[in-house]
């Protein structure tokens, strides 16, 4: 569940911020829980929208504040830059998207809300949780094939 709020947040702080509350939440309500065989997805659950209310509390921009990236092209250093690539140094990567596409980007890749379920929750246009999908994806192609060709050099 850690890597949940670490996925959601800008650093470790928030993480454990989010993780306290979130693990709190689920004491405090555990007694809601009615199919025991369910718990591992309660629990997310309540992770998830705890590093949402989080996110929304903080007030931080759900706008993309990404850099101009310019018309780079997936390239055949994009899958050996993939392959090179651990999980912590992902999650690190995903911690400096800007908020706005951190917070889509987790919710439609690695949680599987669609872009509805995501404009909904975060009261913005399907259109926007689109483009800041796409703006996340192409940051994070553009810094993982770089950070590749500087460790190879």
């Amino acid at each position: 569940m850690y890597s949940i709020c670490l996925r959601y947040s800008r650093d470790k702080e928030d993480a454990d911020d989010i993780f306290q509350q979130a693990f709190y939440l689920v004491y405090k309500n555990l007694e809601q829980l009615k199919n025991t065989n369910a718990l591992s997805g309660w629990i997310k659950t309540i992770f998830v929208n705890t590093a949402l209310k989080h996110i929304s509390n903080t007030k931080l921009s759900r706008h993309s504040d990404i850099d101009e990236i310019g018309g780079d092209h997936i390239t055949e250093d994009w899958n050996h830059a993939l392959s090179n690539l651990g999980t912590d140094e992902l999650t690190n990567l995903i911690q400096q998207l800007p908020s706005g596409s951190r917070t889509v980007f987790n919710m439609y890749i690695i949680d599987g809300f669609s872009h509805k379920e995501i404009s909904l929750k975060l009261n913005i246009s399907i259109g926007t949780s689109k483009s800041q999908l796409h703006d996340a994806r192409k940051w994070l192609q553009k810094k993982i094939i770089n950070n590749t060709k500087v460790n190879h050099i």
